[in-house]
């Protein structure tokens, strides 16, 4: 399969196979953008750890403030996002087979927001700029790749609770 070049005005080449997304260089607004993710990521991940995790294994966002789950409260049936609150503070606690047995999804979103802190600093460090890696051909993928372990984790969490 021939694949055209396409030049674009900073004098970069690619290929049109990978024209899908910018290759404009990085930015102060770039900077920005890891600088606020680090710092979201660090509120929430210190937010976790404050903390107390429900031993119902859901709940622990009442903490906040927030309200009880509705959809449980109507239907008896956890909600896609039940126990993830109280997952995340089990891993911010390093009970890790806790975190796990509350709701997977719980520690793989805590994992995924504590390496973005270290994986944003080697993205400035490196100057690759933030749509490089929201645009990447294999961003689609991890995307569903996350979409179906939520999913799986929600269904996990309905027999469990069930």
């Amino acid at each position: 399969m021939n694949e055209m070049e396409i030049t674009n005005p900073a004098g970069q080449t690619t290929s049109q196979a990978g024209a899908a997304f910018s290759t404009r260089p990085f930015s102060r607004n770039d900077q920005l953008q890891y600088g606020v993710l680090i710092g979201a990521a660090t509120v929430l991940l210190a937010v976790a750890r404050s903390l107390h995790p429900s031993e119902r294994g859901f709940g622990t966002h009442e903490q906040l403030g927030l309200p009880p789950c509705i959809f449980l409260q109507l239907t008896g049936i956890p909600c896609p996002s039940c126990g993830l609150t109280t997952s995340f503070a089990h891993a911010a606690h390093l009970n890790w087979l806790a975190s796990f047995m509350t709701q997977p999804f719980g520690l793989v979103a805590f994992c995924l927001t504590a390496l973005s802190i270290p994986g944003a600093c080697y993205l400035i460090y490196r100057r690759i700029a933030w749509e490089r890696i929201l645009y990447a051909p294999a961003s689609n993928r991890v995307m569903y790749a996350l979409l179906a372990l939520y999913l799986l984790s929600w269904v996990y969490k309905i027999i469990v609770m069930t």
